[in-house]
């Protein structure tokens, strides 16, 4: 599997994680409320490959139960999903017996024979004992899935180095926090990278300079050099993507303006070179671009 093809996939992993939780958890609301309805159910779990569950699932199974790279963290996480997905297609089951059965059940005593009425009864009694494993079913799914989300951290702990991760991070703060909790994910955040928030906000900002979304870099490292007064990387970064961002809006003044400044800036980081280069280009495209006679 190509390098970029399983980072994207272990993203995709992450994602689908958090809609299992987040899908399980309005399930369960719903039921409580006595408003869960088989529909519902359906975006949660099926057999078909339309649920996030089963999708999860297939993930797991593709890239860790046949793989011989996997780690022990990421097969006990396989067998997690296993368990989780086997207890969600019970329930499955058993809200449709009481969606599709329990009405029907619902008759006139008055219009049935005393053989009719003994059968209504069992089916009373069924339908009883499904609402009572419904409940069971809710918390032991529930149990399944706290356990999960703790696996999940090591999980994201392992892919700390796919560069598409603190973007996904970022960008899916109130997801994780509804999951953990502010603290719960501020301390997940500081198991990951070193420096917690500052350093997810600055790892984010170089994702997006990498994919060129500039005025998104250009905020992000413009937050990090303020929390952060010492990164001259980030200060350097920030005037690099805000001289690209205003040569790209046909800003040749304020770009070149941004582009002198970050070159003045003195980076102890050989990493900065290739970003420096391209700046000495920027400026000399800009020099070109005011010959033709653009406006400035």
């Amino acid at each position: 599997m190509k390098e970029i093809n399983l980072e994207k996939k272990q993203i995709d992993l992450i994602r689908e994680s958090i809609c299992v939780y987040i899908k399980c958890m309005e399930c369960r609301d719903l039921f409580k409320a006595g408003a869960l309805c088989f529909r519902n159910i359906e975006e949660f779990v099926d057999d078909r490959g339309k649920s996030c569950l089963f999708r999860l699932k297939e993930m797991c199974h593709e890239l860790f139960r046949n793989s011989d790279s996997a780690t022990y963290k990421e097969k006990l996480y396989d067998m997690t999903v296993g368990y989780i997905f086997h207890e969600a297609m019970i329930l499955r089951e058993n809200l449709y017996q009481l969606e599709y059965y329990r009405p029907k059940c619902d008759i006139a005593s008055g219009e049935l024979t005393s053989v009719e009425k003994k059968i209504v009864l069992e089916i009373e009694f069924l339908v009883k004992k499904t609402e009572r494993k419904m409940k069971e079913g809710f918390k032991e799914t529930r149990l399944l899935l706290k356990e999960l989300v703790e696996q999940l951290k090591d999980i994201i702990g392992l892919y700390k180095g796919n560069y598409l991760l603190p973007r996904f991070l970022f960008e899916n703060q109130k997801s994780f926090v509804k999951i953990y909790g502010k603290k719960g994910f501020d301390h997940l955040l500081h198991e990951v990278y070193k420096d917690g928030r500052t350093a997810l906000i600055y790892k984010a900002a170089r994702s997006y300079l990498e994919s060129e979304y500039y005025e998104l870099a250009r905020n992000m490292f413009q937050r990090v050099a303020g929390l952060d007064t010492d990164n001259r990387t980030a200060l350097f970064l920030y005037m690099y993507s805000s001289a690209f961002h205003f040569y790209y809006k046909s800003r040749f003044a304020r770009a070149q303006r941004y582009a002198e400044e970050a070159l003045a800036i003195q980076v102890d980081d050989g990493d900065m070179t290739p970003y420096q280069e391209s700046l000495t280009s920027l400026s000399a495209e800009v020099a070109r671009e005011v010959k033709r006679g653009k406006k400035l």
